[in-house]
């Protein structure tokens, strides 16, 4: 079940990632024009969480105030870190934003060693340095200045922290009230906040109907395996660290699907130095 559940994810998230970046390429739009898109894709995804009781109880249990807080958690930095990856995805190639974007592996097992119990080995730790320097070597092309980068990069570093910060309060959700629950409180809470953001930025429809209805159910597939993963492994931290192997099939297949082989040596030397890093995150 865990074999098969790890294959789901990979095939389902490489998927998802790749049809965005192509979408994001194919549009040419600007960031703002595409907030009613993202909203729009998250609120699949909630509508589609509601098809979970049929197969996990429904249930609430624990703090009611805790529960409130987590799920307000998940609303405001999943928004965040989809915002900040919108405005970024489209600057960057797919690999590389790949790579950067986990980040959020170590952070996620720093917070889970803090708040889910899940401890820190000291080859995670040594994990978490080849990681950031697989990530120094493929932003070369990103540096403004020699220690500085462009905003594009950092908007993808910072969407990686917010989602660390995401999964911790996901994970906290389906340990006290269930997976079906959980789920549903955290993914309704985020397409509630990105309905907000569009109000506010009065941001219009733009995607067709089929591209918003198929984006949201790549997008779907992809969330569900990681959620399913987690759910059947119980452990943030061991699935935050494998799953990130995601980064070399994301880079062979935008290699060969979106033609992304700019600066291909750095690539491939700065996977080659993640992989190791992650070899130790288990």
């Amino acid at each position: 079940m865990i074999i098969l559940s790890y294959i789901f994810y990979f095939i389902a998230s490489t998927f998802s990632s790749l049809q965005i970046r192509w979408l994001t390429k194919k549009k040419n739009l600007k960031s703002n024009e595409q907030i009613h898109f993202l909203f729009q894709v998250i609120f699949i995804l909630f509508l589609g969480s509601l098809t979970f009781p049929l197969f996990s109880r429904f249930y609430l249990t624990g703090n009611y105030f805790h529960l409130f807080l987590l799920t307000l958690i998940s609303g405001i930095f999943g928004t965040g870190c989809n915002l900040l990856s919108i405005m970024a995805q489209k600057h960057l190639d797919a690999s590389v934003t790949s790579i950067v974007g986990n980040i959020y592996t170590p952070i996620t097992i720093f917070l889970s060693s803090l708040f889910l119990r899940e401890g820190l080995t000291n080859l995670q730790v040594i994990g978490t340095i080849l990681l950031l320097t697989a990530i120094i070597i493929v932003s070369k092309k990103h540096r403004t200045e020699r220690f500085t980068f462009d905003k594009y990069f950092l908007f993808t570093v910072l969407s990686g922290v917010l989602l660390s910060i995401l999964l911790v309060a996901e994970r906290a959700l389906m340990k006290t009230t269930g997976f079906s629950a959980g789920i549903i409180m955290s993914w309704g809470s985020q397409a509630f906040f990105l309905g907000l953001v569009v109000l506010f930025t009065k941001s219009k429809k733009i995607y067709t109907n089929a591209e918003i209805l198929g984006t949201g159910i790549v997008r779907f597939l992809g969330a569900t395996s990681w959620v399913i993963l987690v759910y059947v492994v119980g452990n943030l931290s061991l699935v935050s660290s494998i799953t990130t192997f995601k980064v070399i099939v994301v880079f062979i297949t935008a290699a060969i699907f979106l033609n992304e082989r700019e600066d291909m040596p750095r690539k491939i030397f700065g996977s080659i130095i993640a992989v190791l890093g992650l070899l130790l995150m288990k």
